[in-house]
């Protein structure tokens, strides 16, 4: 889907995403202290709120101008404005983030080929502070078997050695990956998802002298 076509599906629905965060991305970065992060592709804003809504200095980047809008008003309209950014930009070009170089940057769910999300990730590695966390959750290429939801376009689901070949190339330094499963609601019936999730550090500043 191009831009235009999100725009369209943004506009004929108040909420496409939950207004809530992800539960990985809860799990595993509540715990950090309040900086500047970026969610890359986030759409209506989710993430970046609730990290605003936290004390964070906070971006939402994404294609679709009606997305960045909407995500603009949520946070005016929960008195978030001197703490938050709104920015439309592809996340696989070289356009640089507002709140570069940031502490945190997250990317969910961008569903998009291997070599385009490898330039996403190599561009939000280049934007981190030194020792800057980028975290990633994805629908996994396995969810087409073993589990339900996202994408049926086995290009558009990364498999972990992608995701790894990326990080590496991106000079960052994995500290988790695998998959994990989620319980998702299907016609009244719990079911699991099979996503992917990686977290990463850029390397720290080596002293010299």
């Amino acid at each position: 889907m191009d831009s235009q076509a999100w725009d369209d599906r943004y506009r004929s629905t108040d909420s496409v995403w939950s207004p809530t965060p992800n539960e990985f991305v809860k799990e595993y970065l509540v715990s950090l202290s309040p900086g500047r992060m970026v969610d890359v592709a986030g759409g209506e804003g989710r993430h970046a709120l609730w990290f605003a809504q936290r004390g964070w200095e906070a971006e939402n980047l994404d294609f679709s101008p009606v997305a960045v809008s909407k995500s603009r008003q949520r946070a005016s309209d929960l008195s978030l404005g001197d703490r938050f950014l709104g920015h439309v930009a592809d996340a696989n070009s070289s356009q640089d983030f507002y709140l570069a170089p940031a502490d945190l940057v997250v990317i969910a769910y961008l569903q998009i080929p291997a070599s385009e999300l490898a330039r996403a990730i190599s561009n939000a590695a280049r934007q981190l502070v030194a020792g800057g966390i980028l975290f990633g959750v994805w629908h996994a290429r396995e969810n087409l078997v073993d589990g339900v939801g996202g994408p049926q376009d086995p290009a558009l689901l990364p498999t972990q050695e992608e995701l790894a070949s990326a990080f590496s190339d991106s000079n960052l330094v994995v500290s988790h990956a695998g998959l994990r499963r989620r319980a998702v609601q299907v016609g009244g019936e719990t079911r699991e998802a099979v996503d992917v999730v990686v977290m990463a550090r850029a390397p720290e500043m080596v002293a010299c002298g």
